[in-house]
């Protein structure tokens, strides 16, 4: 039987499958930007580098994929596709809080499975 943590993680995924949940009037506020179009055609796009380090790990690009989930039996899949695509990507990725892993180590591997997928990505736990 699944504990309170478990349970509530395990909700959080089913509301966001099953429900509607997108902000009706939120909005990121570039609506109100106009920007300049300024082409640089002199610029050759392959002499760019986006890369950056992190703490001396180095990232194809300033991206971060935010902590999402973990700690529910189905949360390790949804992990495990997060994880391998910033490991082939050269981005970084977030797991969130482990408190449930914590509380019930059965639930580890829903956040261990992240490093299993991306052995060398920078990950934050």
């Amino acid at each position: 039987m699944p504990d309170q943590t478990e349970e509530r993680k395990s909700n959080h995924i089913k509301v966001c499958l099953e429900e509607d949940v997108q902000a009706r009037r939120k909005t990121t506020g570039f609506e109100d930007v106009f920007l300049v179009h300024r082409a640089l055609p002199e610029i050759k796009r392959d002499r760019i580098s986006l890369s950056t380090s992190v703490f001396n790990h180095k990232l194809s690009a300033p991206l971060i994929v935010g902590a999402m989930t973990g700690g529910a039996a189905e949360t390790t899949k949804i992990n495990a596709a997060i994880a391998q695509a910033v490991e082939e990507l050269g981005l970084g990725m977030g797991v969130g809080s482990q408190r449930a892993a914590i509380n019930n180590p059965k639930l580890e591997h829903t956040f261990a499975v992240a490093r299993e997928k991306a052995p060398t990505a920078f990950l934050i736990a």
